[in-house]
């Protein structure tokens, strides 16, 4: 396995000559018209389920669990940028962030344990504790790069992910059947060094059990970059061949969805450094398209301006930053109105 080291978020910076903003440029643009932070109806869909989900565990509501989990299966919801809200369930009922005290990841992991055992036969939980395990193993490795990881925390990390594993294991054997299986799975693989093949038949499965869940894909174009498992040029090689497959203006969407999942991630600052081989032409073109199917989007307008400042596409990025204003949308800004009003200046000026 490669070097690797998680990055928290960036701010992004532009120079009209080689693409960045200098702070004295966006310093008068802040005296204009200030970022307004804007929750969209979606991000507002996103917390509900995140919150209403959390409180069920945390309250032992495991029926209400189980009805909000198949409600989220049964109706295929997505968001604009593709992936289906049962992630923010998972989200909710799992999550662990690699700042919380190790105490407190166990106390939220014996509400899971309760949930399993009120409900043996639940996927759904059983997912959400591989999931949490999952979290919790990363927390363990830290946020450096290879060669930073203590043996400690590498020993850690791989004892979770085995646990992790197991518990993957028993929940496949159940009769009730789950898409967030296999996200969850391609998470533990990664960290567990699973071998190409292996892993590209695990996301072959994936796909054939639900094709629609754009993750698999985003999931596999991180496990191929040169850092883990790839080489240069087969992470964009592999979303491009899965665009074909689509063809069309829908293969187009899907290309740019995928480059918005990966966007999100904020892995590496920046999406087209990490992965230089994506096409920015194709990505627009499937910007386009969904501004025409979602023209009232502020989400699909914001990802798609910040893409094209990250791209260079000053054309771009200045018509979409005129119809957005000063709107916020603070999923994609990540609430730095810095990041947001830098950008915006580089485009407009």
């Amino acid at each position: 396995m490669k070097p690797f080291r998680l990055t928290i978020p960036m701010l992004l910076v532009f120079c009209t000559s080689c693409g960045v903003v200098s702070a004295q440029q966006t310093s008068a643009a802040s005296d204009v018209d200030k970022p307004v932070p804007f929750q969209t109806a979606e991000s507002k869909r996103r917390m509900q389920i995140f919150t209403e989900n959390r409180t069920r565990l945390l309250n032992g509501d495991y029926d209400g669990l189980e009805k909000a989990a198949q409600q989220l299966r049964d109706s295929k919801e997505t968001y604009f940028h593709g992936s289906w809200a049962l992630t923010s369930f998972y989200l909710g009922v799992a999550d662990i962030d690699y700042k919380t005290p190790d105490s407190e990841c166990l106390a939220f992991m014996d509400k899971i344990n309760a949930w399993i055992a009120a409900k043996p036969d639940s996927v759904t939980a059983r997912i959400a504790l591989a999931h949490a395990l999952s979290d919790y193993a990363w927390k363990a490795r830290g946020t450096g790069w290879a060669d930073t990881v203590t043996d400690d925390g590498a020993k850690a990390m791989q004892d979770r992910l085995a646990e992790a594993q197991t518990v993957l294991d028993a929940a496949k054997k159940l009769p009730q059947k789950c898409p967030a299986w296999w996200d969850v799975e391609q998470g533990v693989a990664l960290g567990q060094g699973m071998d190409r093949a292996s892993y590209m038949a695990l996301v072959d499965e994936a796909i054939a059990f639900e094709p629609t869940y754009i993750d698999y894909y985003s999931n596999a174009v991180l496990y191929l970059q040169p850092r883990w498992n790839g080489e240069e040029g087969d992470s964009e090689r592999f979303l491009a061949e899965q665009a074909d497959k689509i063809k069309g203006t829908d293969g187009d969407i899907f290309y740019a969805r995928n480059v918005w999942l990966l966007d999100l991630r904020r892995l590496d600052g920046d999406v087209f450094t990490a992965h230089p081989q994506l096409s920015w032409s194709r990505t627009a073109n499937g910007f386009d398209a969904l501004l025409k199917r979602f023209p009232d989007s502020l989400s699909v307008k914001s990802e798609f301006a910040h893409l094209a400042v990250r791209a260079g596409d000053k054309a771009r990025a200045k018509s979409l930053f005129q119809q957005i204003g000063e709107n916020m949308d603070v999923r994609v800004w990540f609430d730095e109105a810095d990041n947001f009003e830098s950008c915006r200046m580089w485009a407009l000026q």
